[in-house]
């Protein structure tokens, strides 16, 4: 077996990406790199010991086509601040970089040392926002590799989800993935990815496309998995998420510290950038044309994948914020009843933009979430994948006679 060496550092420590790739006799047709959820690795991993869920598809899919498939697992931190058992300490954003990282730099080892093999990727749960991640760099042509050289992407429980996504995102009503880029896709076509449609989206849903994988990217989502099919109307909900997500949390008060500091952090960022984009000032007069919702506002401002606002931000808010008050002062009925009115409107929005939480019907959906997330693996949701990953090898190594 060759070891293929990808070095790489995120945040000054050793990444999943420092890892050896292992590359058995000869290139296959089709590598599969798996990233698996919270708790499920870590940077101590064997790459290829199939457990967790994602071995519940890689495991049979190397037994059916062992002359086809290769596959090996990105060891990483899965952490979650220290609060899930089996993950490491990390922040489950750092973490989640780190992951991306680690796959990005074993994709581009694979494709170096092996020039014609196919690859293919697969995530759940945290592992499938850092594959999600990874299939939009490719897909958008700022990947470590082309996205020619990728046959397809199967996430599942993915936190970014876009709300209502079909299975393949981009593609309403598609059930038959696109097929490998060079092949004819005869296999392919025989294969059905079908998912209950599954409301809502994920915690950590950014409304990113895959550009060109759009096609050879499948999504499942089943339906009560907070993880991916997060109400619509739940703001709030989102926010906590993303802050939970950068904190520390590996003890009560740890956390609390933590998670207080981000808030006021995110407090100000929203601050910044709700008054620097949301009002305009001239002649004295005051107006709020929001750019963006107060919750979306506030959403941006928690999710650490969004950059905050710079010093001259900061400093061009605070004169906007003068200007503000400056024209209330001078003329505050002609001013204020308007603006009222204005951020009137906006609290409303902000209330409809949370109404499910108080909606006891759209809990209702999430009463199991917990097993609905976890079961995966033993509800028969990962055989459409091994019969696709299975399809994509055959047409590939049909393809090179």
């Amino acid at each position: 077996m060759a070891l293929v060496c990808c070095a790489g550092l995120v945040g000054g420590s050793e990444s999943a990406a420092a890892q050896e790739v292992p590359i058995g006799r000869g290139c296959p047709a089709l590598y599969v790199l798996g990233i698996q959820g919270t708790g499920q690795s870590s940077p101590t991993a064997d790459p290829t010991v199939d457990t967790g869920v994602i071995g519940a598809l890689l495991g049979p899919l190397v037994a059916a086509v062992p002359t086809l498939v290769q596959r090996s697992y990105i060891p990483y931190e899965a952490g979650f601040g220290g609060a899930v058992p089996g993950g490491g300490a990390d922040p489950y954003s750092i973490s989640v970089t780190s992951a991306r990282v680690g796959l990005e730099d074993a994709a581009a080892g694979v494709v170096a040392a092996c020039p014609d093999t196919m690859l293919a990727a697969v995530g759940y749960s945290q592992g499938a926002q850092a594959v999600a991640e990874f299939a939009r760099s490719v897909g958008s042509g700022n990947g470590p590799v082309a996205p020619e050289r990728i046959a397809g992407i199967a996430l599942y429980s993915n936190p970014t989800r876009s709300s209502g996504a079909p299975v393949f995102p981009g593609r309403p009503g598609q059930v038959v993935p696109d097929p490998a880029p060079g092949s004819d896709g005869t296999a392919v076509a025989g294969v059905q990815l079908t998912s209950s449609a599954s409301a809502g989206g994920g915690i950590a849903d950014d409304d990113a496309t895959y550009g060109a994988l759009t096609g050879r990217v499948a999504d499942i989502c089943v339906d009560g998995d907070l993880a991916c099919s997060a109400p619509d109307h739940a703001a709030v909900l989102r926010v906590g998420a993303e802050l939970v997500a950068q904190a520390d949390l590996r003890d009560p008060l740890a956390a609390i510290g933590s998670i207080y500091s981000l808030l006021s952090s995110a407090l100000g960022d929203a601050w910044t950038t709700f008054v620097l984009n949301d009002f305009h000032v001239q002649g004295g007069d005051v107006d709020y044309t929001p750019a963006r919702t107060l919750a979306q506002r506030l959403t941006d401002a928690s999710d650490p994948r969004i950059p905050s606002p710079t010093a001259d931000d900061v400093a061009a808010a605070a004169r906007c914020w003068g200007e503000i008050t400056a024209a209330l002062t001078q003329n505050p009925l002609g001013v204020l009843p308007k603006l009222v009115g204005q951020l009137s409107a906006a609290g409303g929005q902000l209330v409809a933009d949370n109404s499910d939480i108080a909606n006891p019907a759209e809990w209702i959906r999430f009463a199991d979430t917990v097993s609905r997330h976890n079961g995966y693996a033993v509800t028969g949701q990962m055989s459409s994948g091994i019969a696709w990953f299975i399809a994509l090898a055959t047409d590939i190594a049909g393809s090179r006679r």
